[in-house]
């Protein structure tokens, strides 16, 4: 008897697959659509590090001296920006934390001409509320009013207190202003990168 269900148990389970498969891939090319018509902000972590990360000070001085991403890390940040690029997806400005992580990232993928640094962009330390999202992200996402959209590359702990969910390796997470001044991003879509 059990040999008899083996096969509609297999059956069962491919036909979840199939159709989960479109479902993936019709949300990834809506949350495209969507930034096509530009607008929006784009928030992504950085990539890939070696170790257990930074001193909490940022050394901008120091990024060329040591090695802030792993190889890996590395080659996800150059296929950041060749992603966009090959949906033509318009990026007006990007933005980067001050760690060298997320400069990193952002110079491999945008190149380093591109990318500006925002102080409210970095990490939530030294016993900051994890859940507070800075007067000043919440602002340049009111103020932007762009026909491309305007990236920024953080922590993911910043990630989280906007979207209630930390990203995944490669995710982006797209955000809008509030429902009222003042009031926290509203989560528009995300989209897996990698």
């Amino acid at each position: 008897m059990i040999p008899r269900r083996w096969p509609l148990a297999v059956l069962l389970a491919m036909a979840i697959v199939v159709v989960a498969m479109p479902t993936r891939s019709f949300a990834t090319e809506a949350a495209w659509a969507r930034l096509a018509q530009g607008g929006y902000t784009i928030l992504l972590s950085f990539a890939h590090t070696p170790g257990g990360g930074e001193p909490l000070r940022p050394d901008l001085g120091d990024c060329e001296e040591r090695k802030s991403l792993s190889d890996r890390g590395i080659q996800a940040a150059r296929r950041l920006g060749m992603r966009f690029a090959a949906r033509a997806v318009s990026i007006n400005a990007v933005y980067s934390g001050e760690f060298c992580r997320a400069l990193k990232t952002a110079e491999l993928a945008f190149g380093s001409s591109a990318v500006e640094t925002r102080a409210y962009l970095n990490s939530i330390v030294g016993g900051a509320d994890p859940n507070e999202i800075p007067a000043e992200l919440i602002m340049a996402v009111e103020e932007f009013d762009g026909a491309g959209n305007q990236l920024m590359i953080t922590h993911p702990v910043l990630i989280n207190a906007i979207s209630g969910t930390t990203p995944r390796v490669g995710e982006a997470i797209i955000i809008a202003r509030g429902v009222n001044p003042g009031d926290p991003p509203r989560v528009i879509n995300r989209l897996l990168l990698d």
